[in-house]
């Protein structure tokens, strides 16, 4: 097994390439909202046996495929689109008004009226202390599958979006969110004809073919039919999954193994890309989205797929040191990571 190591000279040429690339990210976007209570407001309610949570205040960040245009939008690329489906409602206004606060291009993004805006609702409780507890989330998700109407729309604008792009990049987050398996066939044949397509799936990474896959760890061995569990995450125990998963993909594939680093499968080789040693406190909640975004835009800009798992490592290593926040990681930060060492 071949080992990545990033060198200065391969980041400068991988920022400056960036600049240049093209990309389409097609897929599942949803709003993170964060209640924050203030527990020493609470009264005993006069109708129920509870006490309530005084909401003090709020703030909503994009989240899921969202998050990932954010990181992207931060590597200043030569293009950036997103394709999505959001809810005719307050969650799906907010969210179009988040992102375009942020800078970010919505134009492409459909409302639909028979779908609901995914949202994760977090409250935050707190009380005497300063210590944060996070009650258990509102999961806003559709019960329904994508209507044939709003797929066939989201089919055709994928087609003409994607002739534009240098890489397609697909979050694929939901069990019925936007990539359906038509949608999926339709990647497929991109790839096919030669596009560069990236997958990150949260459960059906084991049902694409002839993409470059993403999973984790845990999502890589349930596509070869494992249990996570019983394999120590090391890259020596996961470089023959790493390998079995292109050659069932029939493309590269690659794998993320968290503290550990990546691994890059391709044409029947597999190379080792570690990750950067960071001390706590360290928050890696959005990690894997600044992971999937640094990987793709250097593959969109040229960069071989092994080296563009090395620059993203190092991306990475930037975003968990921003705690309480699904950070980004922009060009001068990485650089000034990489300079730490």
């Amino acid at each position: 097994m071949k080992k990545m190591i990033l060198s200065e000279q391969q980041l400068d040429r991988i920022l400056r390439s960036i600049q240049t690339a093209r990309l389409l990210v097609i897929g599942d976007i949803c709003l993170d909202l964060y209640w924050y209570a203030d527990m020493r407001r609470s009264r005993l309610s006069r109708e129920t046996p509870h006490f309530p949570l005084p909401v003090v205040s709020e703030k909503a960040s994009p989240g899921g495929g969202s998050n990932v245009m954010n990181n992207l939008h931060a590597l200043h690329p030569g293009m950036l689109r997103c394709i999505s489906v959001l809810g005719d409602d307050w969650r799906g206004w907010l969210l179009r008004r988040t992102l375009e606060e942020n800078g970010i291009s919505t134009e492409d993004m459909m409302v639909s009226h028979a779908f609901l805006t995914p949202c994760y609702g977090k409250p935050m409780r707190k009380g005497i202390s300063d210590v944060v507890y996070e009650d258990p989330r509102l999961d806003f998700e559709n019960a329904d599958p994508l209507s044939q109407a709003d797929e066939k729309h989201l089919i055709r604008k994928l087609r003409e979006a994607a002739q534009d792009a240098d890489a397609v990049v697909v979050c694929d987050q939901f069990r019925n969110g936007v990539v359906t398996p038509a949608v999926r066939q339709e990647l497929e044949g991109l790839a096919v004809s030669g596009k560069t397509v990236i997958v990150d799936s949260r459960e059906q990474i084991g049902q694409y073919k002839g993409v470059i896959v993403k999973p984790n760890e845990v999502e890589a061995a349930a596509a070869l039919g494992l249990d996570a569990d019983t394999i120590e995450v090391t890259p020596t125990r996961y470089e023959s999954l790493a390998a079995a998963l292109s050659r069932k993909n029939g493309a590269p594939a690659l794998v993320t193994l968290g503290s550990q680093g990546a691994l890059w499968a391709s044409d029947g080789m597999v190379t080792y890309a570690p990750a950067w040693r960071t001390e706590p406190p360290l928050d890696i909640v959005g990690a894997g989205d600044t992971f999937l975004s640094a990987f793709a835009a250097a593959l969109a800009a040229g960069i071989p797929g092994d080296v563009a798992a090395a620059f993203a490592n190092l991306a990475s290593a930037v975003t968990i040191r921003k705690i309480g926040t699904t950070g980004t990681a922009s060009p001068e930060e990485i650089t000034a990571r990489f300079r730490e060492g």
